[in-house]
């Protein structure tokens, strides 16, 4: 391992991400010499970063992401080229098609509408040409007939208004019942009585991440505040740093390093563990 890697590491993720804002992972991933998750220039992009940034030597794994990088681009197979050419021809057919047939309906609903028009033009000049040939009073009769058939028309638009704001009124409250229920779900609450309490208090602002075995459920904050963990349940921990005080049942346990430290918490135990034993627990992922 260099010296300038050496010192990266003693600096920490959580720090070098404060400094840098590159995400832990790819952070993660520079320490660990993996070149999966990035692609050439983004890697050298992180180091020069990191090279500028606390004035170390990275050239070792610039070199060795050089030599991954290039036999990728060696081996890669030319049939993805032809493959990405052949999605974008049938792209482009797709879009003509769907142009074809906006412009065959906006036609056809033009000649609806023209018809539609010229029909009701031809029974409202029939109506009239009726009613000047009728009585006065045959007249008055049909005339009032559409005021009334208006006013119930309007009666019944201002009810289907009041439906339609009901509706929405249940459909925000049923929207804050879910909000509600949600965050409700964020976080694992811990049990009232202080023995049964996992405390983490951190000495400075460090990141925490958290991780309930039972469930998967995956859980992260950033604070100097004491976090208050259900010690009924099983934990995977993971810390920025190591300043830091864990009480356990009463018990206090204190470290003092400013390297990240991880944890297992089983069966009533607190174990510190490394990367790998942290990614057997997890899934094989780092985080």
């Amino acid at each position: 391992m260099s010296a300038g890697m050496e010192k990266l590491k003693n600096i920490g993720i959580q720090k070098i991400h404060e400094d840098t804002h590159i995400s832990r992972a790819h952070i993660e991933a520079i320490f660990q010499e993996n070149f999966e998750d990035m692609h050439g220039v983004q890697f050298n992009g992180f180091l020069s970063i990191l090279e500028r940034e606390y004035g170390v030597d990275l050239s070792d794994l610039r070199a060795k992401a050089k030599e991954h990088f290039g036999y990728v681009a060696k081996y890669m197979k030319p049939e993805q080229s032809t493959q990405m050419f052949k999605t974008d021809n049938k792209k482009r057919n797709l879009t003509l098609f769907y142009t074809v047939l906006g412009i065959a309906l906006f036609l056809l609903f033009a000649f609806i509408s023209t018809k539609n028009d010229n029909e009701e033009i031809a029974a409202t000049e029939s109506l009239q040409q009726t009613l000047q040939n009728s009585p006065p009073q045959l007249q008055e009769s049909k005339i009032v007939q559409p005021q009334e058939q208006e006013q119930n028309q309007t009666l019944a638009d201002e009810n289907l208004t009041v439906s339609e704001n009901n509706s929405s009124v249940v459909e925000q409250n049923t929207t804050q019942i879910e909000k509600k229920k949600e965050q409700i779900e964020v976080a694992p609450q811990p049990p009232k009585t202080q023995s049964g309490v996992l405390k983490i208090m951190p000495k400075s602002k460090v990141w925490v991440g958290y991780i309930d075995l039972q469930t998967n459920d995956k859980f992260q904050a950033t604070s100097s505040d004491e976090l208050l963990l259900d010690a009924s349940k099983e934990w995977l921990l993971a810390f920025g740093h190591g300043n830091i005080n864990i009480e356990l049942n009463g018990v206090s346990h204190e470290f003092k390093t400013p390297k990240n430290m991880r944890f297992v918490y089983k069966n009533g135990v607190l174990k510190q563990i490394d990367v790998e034993e942290y990614k057997t627990y997890n899934g094989g992922n780092a985080w």
